[in-house]
């Protein structure tokens, strides 16, 4: 891969990450009223996502090499330093672009200890579940979303080692057929015609 091919593909994955990141939270059926609706369009946003974080995410390489033109290759341990960079610098800034939002989660979540000690007591008082936790469906989805939110955008931030890893590890995959398509060095013939 070229450096600009490395850099569409970064493009791609974060483009793709923020998109399944907002998808979710503008989901149709935020304004359904009945629940067959709610899990139909709920349903059809994650085959939606399913599909980009397929072809966006983890399998952009041809859409990459459509995007950029292949002017000269970089040798694979170039390619992998290029990527790990490139991947880096571009996951970061989707972090970053989702930690305002996920901010107030944050400090609810800060809050949560001090929250206990109340709902344990008007539990025990009740004896069942308290009516400040009986939310309904709509509730719990954005609570759980907004929860996921922080985590992904915390582990953005922090650089997503593991998605790094995996994705040079499919890049040195990919490049060793490359390799041996490729010709020898000029300097590696000239060695070889002195030799014979």
């Amino acid at each position: 891969m070229t450096r600009m091919q490395i850099i569409a593909k970064t493009c791609l994955t974060a483009l793709g990450i923020y998109a399944v990141t907002t998808m979710y939270y503008w989901y149709p059926a935020r304004y359904a009223s009945s629940v067959l609706i709610e899990v139909l369009c709920l349903s059809t946003v994650t085959v939606l996502a399913a599909v980009i974080v397929y072809f966006l995410i983890f399998h952009n390489n041809s859409l990459a090499r459509k995007m950029a033109p292949a002017v000269e290759q970089l040798r694979p341990e170039n390619q992998a330093a290029w990527l790990v960079k490139s991947l880096r610098v571009g996951l970061v800034l989707v972090g970053l672009m989702l930690l305002p939002t996920s901010i107030p989660t944050m400090l609810a979540i800060l809050k949560l200890p001090f929250l206990l000690h109340p709902l344990i007591s008007e539990a025990l008082t009740v004896g069942g579940i308290p009516d400040s936790l009986q939310l309904s469906y709509r509730a719990w989805y954005y609570n759980i979303y907004r929860l996921l939110k922080v985590i992904l955008s915390l582990y953005l931030i922090c650089g997503t080692p593991h998605f790094i890893r995996w994705q040079v590890r499919h890049l040195r995959q990919e490049s060793k057929p490359e390799a041996a398509r490729l010709p020898d060095p000029p300097i590696a013939n000239v060695e070889r015609t002195r030799n014979e």
